[in-house]
């Protein structure tokens, strides 16, 4: 019997090997990151990275970045903002309710050094690129000014035999 003993005392485990010419498992070929990368408008600044071909990163002068990384056999693009150490600052010369509005606003704000991460399923999209630039800009830069709180679950399934509970009034007012 081939196999190796993981402790002594106990029966061998068999390892299959993969045959030197099955095809990879499954793998999704990415082109480099570089290539599908989205073009931010300044003043953000795409830096060079030591792996460009799986990693892109972008710097704010504020001290906010975006990253772009190509997951492991290509499944997936992960993206990430982190915001600058600084907050915008409260105005001295408001109102109370003035003031109130503006730390509600900083609140509300992705904190210094906090991190919002969201992935790319390269498997389900039809442009990488398109879609690798909407991501950024539509989920990734708007959570400076305005975290995201999560993504809200489905409603639950009817049950079978159970009516729906939710409420149909369409078309109806009283």
């Amino acid at each position: 019997m081939t196999g190796t003993f993981d402790r002594p005392g106990t029966t061998p485990v068999v390892r299959r090997r993969r045959p030197a010419f099955a095809a990879p498992r499954d793998e999704i070929d990415v082109p480099p990151i570089d290539q599908i990368a989205p073009p931010l408008d300044p003043p953000w600044r795409k830096e060079d990275t030591d792996t460009p071909d799986r990693k892109a990163l972008y710097l704010h002068p504020d001290g906010h970045s975006v990253g772009l990384r190509i997951q492991s056999r290509g499944f997936a693009i992960q993206t990430w903002i982190t915001a600058g150490p600084d907050l915008p600052p409260l105005p001295d010369t408001a109102t109370a309710a003035e003031q109130a509005e503006a730390q509600a606003a900083r609140d509300a704000r992705l904190q210094p050094g906090r991190t919002w991460h969201a992935v790319l399923n390269t498997r389900t999209s039809k442009a990488l690129a398109t879609d690798l630039g909407a991501l950024v800009r539509d989920r990734l830069l708007p959570a400076l000014t305005n975290k995201p709180r999560g993504i809200p679950a489905p409603p639950p399934p009817a049950r079978i035999g159970q009516s729906d509970p939710t409420p149909t009034t369409e078309g109806t007012q009283k």
